[in-house]
């Protein structure tokens, strides 16, 4: 089955079981580092929001020989775990005074989003871009939101260093940072492989992480990079370390942190940024290939 066949068989197919009046439509959308992905979206009858739900990972499954059916099955059941009940009021954009405590930001690279960064409001960091969204609604694990647009400032009649303003005091607010070494991550994950299995992974993970590394994210694991601009966040951290800190770009979700106190050149950690970012790290979620630099007497981020 061809990517094009696949398509138009999983909204028919999709369409079966949903109520007449219920439109399923795929559109091309645009993502993070100019990259487009196809995606399906399912809009009730009385709804007008839908979970976004992209298809590439579902065409790849078909690849790998997953029955068609099991696939539709999947999207289904996605979309009914993550639908939502009621409809958004658009006019609830139009009033400034609604949106300006939802008023949040993340970090994208600069050169990967210029065509992007001709549409939004936005503050240059280093190579990094800051840019705002309305977060309308969160979990612990999922979050909906609207990128904000030029246009909105039109009609709001505010300016970029105006979102910045609030975004740099509702960020750190409803979308609260953490910190965890990378050991405590990954050690739950070992503890469930068989015994011997384990124990021999353990043994060789630790033999790895003898250079401590710290995962600096929010809550939601989503888009959390962006953590590295809460206030007093990072100078913490190195004042509990007791040393300057790397950051180390690993996608727009999370940062790395290691103290500069380990022997780490900056090119042989620039250079593993870079690979990881090739090898392991999907082209919409890459943030940088350059690893920056905390100086913790001048609380203050170079690259």
């Amino acid at each position: 089955m061809t990517y094009e066949i696949f398509k138009t068989q999983v909204v028919a197919q999709l369409e079966e079981q949903f109520p007449s009046g219920t439109s399923i439509t795929i559109q091309s959308i645009s993502r993070n580092n100019n990259q487009t992905e196809d995606a399906l979206t399912i809009l009730e009858p009385g709804l007008n929001i839908s979970p976004t739900i992209y298809l590439a990972p579902y065409f790849k499954q078909l690849r790998q020989d997953i029955p068609f059916a099991s696939i539709v099955s999947q999207i289904y059941s996605y979309y009914q775990e993550h639908r939502t009940s009621h409809s958004i009021d658009t006019s609830f954009f139009t009033d400034f005074d609604n949106v300006r405590s939802h008023i949040v930001y993340k970090l994208i690279h600069q050169k990967k989003n210029r065509e992007l960064l001709k549409e939004v409001p936005w503050i240059p960091f280093l190579d990094l871009a800051i840019v705002f969204y309305c977060l309308l609604s969160k979990s612990s694990t999922e979050s909906a939101s609207v990128l904000i647009r030029n246009e909105h400032l039109s009609y709001w009649n505010v300016t970029a260093p105006d979102l910045l303003s609030l975004a740099e005091k509702n960020t750190p607010f409803l979308l609260n940072s953490c910190c965890n070494s990378l050991e405590e991550l990954l050690l739950p994950a070992l503890e469930q492989l068989p015994f011997a299995e384990h124990s021999d992974t353990q043994q060789a993970f630790h033999s790895s992480t003898t250079v401590p590394m710290y995962v600096l994210t929010n809550q939601q694991r989503f888009g959390g990079a962006c953590c590295i601009l809460y206030d007093n966040v990072l100078k913490d951290i190195a004042e509990r370390l007791n040393s300057d800190l790397y950051i180390l770009p690993s996608s727009i979700h999370e940062v790395i942190l290691m103290p500069t106190t380990v022997t780490e050149s900056i090119s042989s950690l620039s250079q593993m940024v870079t690979e990881v970012n090739e090898s392991e790290v999907a082209a919409e979620e890459i943030l940088s290939d350059h690893v920056y630099y905390y100086h913790r007497n001048t609380d203050s981020i170079t690259m």
